[in-house]
């Protein structure tokens, strides 16, 4: 090849799954017999990268990594030197790493095999499992320890605050995203234990039938990361900028429920003008279709010139079912407790199918009330 002249380079989509290792093999093979070598580290993000050659007949082998691949492992997850040296003494050049494999190419086709020796295979398949195992241990714990710690449990007000829609789709995705590296687990184990009992890993010939199901999944699982990263970015800016929120001077509608001005109608109302104070939100869900979020603060100024201050805040739902309203009070009990010293008061209201009341820290009372499906 001429100094300086530009080598032309494609990029595919890997159309085999990290476990399967044979139909991996034959479909890079078949691209060196097109005439297409792959590029030295030429996987990345689900994709391949080959590089224009002459049309020739190779072998490509995918050997279980003894060490993690990561790219902060050691030595960029590469393999070592000896393990190079060792490999390219038979012919067996390293050219890039998928999952936990290394790739192998040799130009020689009667070329000696690669890793012939089965127990060396097995030992580097041991390592393999034992780091599927953390990865797994590591998904569950992020993708469903974590949110469940986050929302302390309490997923209805989740959906019925945010969005049942929304945040049911990224539970979908959580799940889904812990669910590939699960598949691939099984799979790479049924794998070694094909490798330990000395069993083919089979002709690689079939790979082109699993191609749609394959990039389905990688479709998927890319959908699922751009909706979580968008997902998490809209609840973050909405809290922030709380464009939902209407200051109460300017509120015309109508509420369902008591306000101060309702509890004290003889006095007049002074609301306090400091940050997000006296606002209301009013939004539908599919869970909820009526939903209210009342913050009153100020001073009522009684005729005989008493003053009463300080804060009413409402969460009111008109529910699609009395079990939805039921599980809003457990969640926002639970709540109650997580945040605040609790302390249960009395409080009978016989006309209600469920009361709960109870002081704070700040010795603000919390009552909530469940009449049906509100």
């Amino acid at each position: 090849m001429d100094e300086g002249k530009t080598v032309k380079t494609i990029r595919r989509l890997i159309p085999c799954p990290v476990y399967d290792v044979s139909g991996t093999e034959c479909w890079l093979e078949e691209m060196a017999e097109q005439g297409w070598m792959l590029q030295e580290d030429g996987f990345f993000c689900g994709g391949a990268t080959f590089e224009q050659s002459e049309a020739c007949k190779v072998h490509y082998r995918l050997a279980a990594a003894e060490n993690s691949t990561s790219m902060w492992a050691d030595n960029n997850g590469d393999p070592d030197e000896e393990e190079l040296e060792l490999n390219e003494a038979f012919g067996w050049k390293y050219v890039a790493k998928r999952g936990e494999f290394h790739i192998y190419r040799c130009c020689d086709p009667e070329g000696r095999e690669l890793h012939t020796d089965k127990e060396v295979q097995v030992l580097a398949m041991n390592a393999m499992k034992s780091r599927q195992w953390d990865n797994l241990i590591r998904c569950f714990l992020w993708g469903i320890v974590y949110p469940y710690v986050t929302l302390h449990g309490n997923f209805m007000l989740a959906m019925v605050g945010i969005g049942t829609i929304p945040v049911g789709l990224m539970m979908l995705g959580v799940l889904f995203l812990v669910a590939v590296p699960m598949v691939n687990a099984v799979k790479l184990m049924r794998l070694r234990k094909k490798v330990a009992e000395g069993k083919p890993l089979g002709s690689g010939n079939g790979w082109r039938k699993g191609i749609w199901k394959h990039c389905a999944v990688n479709v998927l699982r890319l959908c699922a990361v751009v909706y979580a990263v968008v997902f998490l970015l809209t609840v973050w800016d909405d809290e922030i900028m709380r464009e939902d929120y209407i200051p109460l001077t300017e509120y015309t509608g109508e509420v369902p429920f008591r306000t101060v001005e309702d509890l004290l109608p003889f006095g007049e109302v002074d609301l306090w003008n400091m940050g997000n104070m006296n606002t209301v939100r009013e939004w539908s869900d599919l869970l909820s279709p009526v939903n209210f979020e009342w913050n009153e603060n100020g001073d009522v100024h009684t005729p005989d010139g008493a003053r009463v201050y300080g804060n009413l805040d409402v969460m009111y739902h008109e529910t699609r079912g009395e079990w939805i309203a039921k599980r809003l009070v457990r969640e926002y009990k639970r709540e109650g407790k997580r945040i605040d010293v609790y302390e249960p008061l009395e409080l009978e209201l016989p006309e209600m199918d469920e009361v709960v009341a109870f002081s704070s820290i700040v010795k603000s009372h919390h009552i909530i009330l469940r009449k049906g499906e509100k």
